[in-house]
């Protein structure tokens, strides 16, 4: 028979294989870093710790078929005593067990959390599992922090030029949620190029929209992280103050499209000689039974009506289901406050086609592998924090090496498993 643990349950950490001199990098498990999500909950009648409920509903959707809160407390029921009490459920000593978590018990910590703590909480785990790389060392006493600036300041190609992190900032509709006046949920996230790491996410007001909350979603975000990285955004965010705040206040860079919504630059751009400009970046694709041409020209242009603009880009791209004789084109214009000397025009054509990772990886994974659509949870902040959840089980099964999250969330249907990928012993 199981007794009461004399003490709460552990919280694990993750540790990385012993290095050659000993020593070892260092993560926290899950139930640590989620235990820095603040509580909003009255202490008085608490029974669950709030980061075991984030954990059991991180862990039921990294299991195929678990996208709802019904869900959710269905897999929580069917764990056995010794998965409930690695999850650091209370145990009840008049039944001589450990209790699981009821659907309402979740609806009701979940509709109080915030959901930028919670992301945060995932992706400073994710982000130092991520240097965990062979040989790679982590010295006493050096923190996060130190480590990702020692970090980059490793990763710089043969010329000595700094490989500049990229994120993607975008706004989603969580289209199954209608909030009680009618009114639709949207979430800003701010997603990493390289590895798909979602590094912020913010829930956008009923009464406002995604231009306001571009600089307090990156006020969240380590100067550490953002200082000399490129951002990268789609028209709506081509607003001047963006730029301003992006290269003034953070000491980072811009690539932002444009079109006409700034109608002005728009046909400044248009009216640049072009035709004089030779393509200095072309690719070719085939995939998903479609074939895509790239054609990059980039230049250095003085005047533009832009704060810190430098150089612009107009990408041509042309399309056509394969087989078919007939293309489709499409041209798209880019400023970004980087010189020629800081950016070539590889960089610049990576960084433009890099920002699409954040609806092909992200925003697609959650609504055709998650449902994240078809979910009609409304109530406070739960589809917000939903989304959140869903998109930590994503990133983790991403950073496990599962190409095909469908396929991941399908590999681990038994709860030790999932235990087991989080680091929770």
């Amino acid at each position: 028979m199981l007794v009461a643990p004399t003490s709460p349950a552990p919280l694990m950490l993750d540790v990385a294989p012993s290095l050659a001199d000993g020593k070892t990098m260092v993560a926290p498990g899950l139930l640590v870093a989620l235990a820095k999500v603040p509580d909003p909950r009255d202490r008085r009648g608490v029974r669950f710790r709030l980061a075991t409920l984030l954990a059991v509903g991180v862990c039921a959707m990294t299991s195929a078929g678990h996208n709802s809160l019904t869900a959710i407390g269905e897999w929580a029921r069917r764990c056995d005593q010794e998965v409930l009490a690695r999850l650091g459920c209370p145990f009840d000593p008049f039944t001589g067990r450990f209790r699981a978590p009821g659907e309402r018990t979740l609806r009701d910590a979940f509709a109080r959390v915030d959901p930028a703590a919670l992301t945060a909480a995932g992706f400073a785990r994710l982000a130092v599992l991520a240097l965990q790389v062979p040989g790679a060392q982590c010295p006493d006493g050096v923190s996060e922090r130190e480590q990702r600036r020692a970090h980059r300041a490793d990763t710089r190609d043969r010329d000595g030029r700094l490989r500049r992190r990229a994120f993607a900032v975008d706004g989603k509709c969580l289209r199954g949620a209608v909030r009680a006046d009618g009114s639709r949920v949207f979430v800003l996230t701010a997603v990493r190029h390289d590895d798909a790491l979602t590094a912020v996410l913010r829930e956008i007001g009923a009464k406002t929209n995604e231009i306001p909350e571009f600089a307090p979603l990156l006020d969240t975000v380590d100067d550490a992280d953002l200082a000399d990285a490129v951002i990268t955004v789609d028209a709506l965010h081509a607003q001047k103050d963006h730029a301003r705040y992006l290269v003034e206040d953070r000491r980072a860079h811009y690539l932002l499209s444009v079109k006409d919504n700034q109608p002005t630059l728009a046909g400044q751009l248009r009216k640049l000689p072009w035709a004089r400009v030779p393509v200095l970046e072309r690719s070719r694709d085939r995939g998903h039974g479609r074939e895509e041409v790239r054609e990059v020209k980039v230049v250095t242009a003085g005047g533009l009506l832009f704060p810190h603009a430098r150089q612009v880009v107009r990408i041509y791209r042309r399309r056509r289901r394969i087989g078919a004789k007939r293309w489709a084109t499409e041209t798209v214009y880019a400023v970004t406050d980087l010189s020629a000397e800081q950016a070539t025009p590889t960089e610049i054509a990576a960084w433009a086609r890099g920002h699409w990772i954040i609806e092909n990886t992200v925003h697609w994974t959650k609504d055709v592998t998650f449902a994240e659509d078809a979910s009609q949870v409304r109530r406070h902040r739960t589809p917000a924090v939903m989304s959140a959840l869903r998109d930590l089980a994503r990133a983790t099964l991403h950073r496990a090496g599962w190409a095909n999250i469908a396929s991941g969330r399908r590999a681990h249907t038994q709860p030790e498993a999932v235990l087991t990928l989080y680091g929770i012993p």
